[in-house]
């Protein structure tokens, strides 16, 4: 029993001798997760502007709090659910 405690604290020390890196490695690991959680929500706008402007063919779109809207005529929008 007293081999296996003289484990755990060789072990214990070994982590606490680098908490530096262990600092480093989280906070880049958390960067990392940042960056690609970005790149997901840009992706996903991208593609809601694309379909919108395909709903919209061949008249322009404009897209304003997550809904889009279609030009009818130079002074009028009509939104896509309310097309005829």
């Amino acid at each position: 029993m007293n081999k296996v405690f003289i484990f755990f604290k060789l072990v214990w020390f070994w982590l606490y001798d680098r908490t530096p890196l262990w600092i480093v490695l989280g906070f880049f690991g958390l960067m990392s997760l940042g960056i690609v959680k970005k790149s997901d929500i840009a992706t996903k706008a991208k593609q809601e502007e694309l379909n919108c402007r395909l709903e919209c063919i061949p008249n322009s779109s404009e897209l304003f709090a997550n809904q889009c809207w279609c030009y009818y005529d130079n002074k009028t929008l009509i939104k896509v659910d309310k097309r005829p």
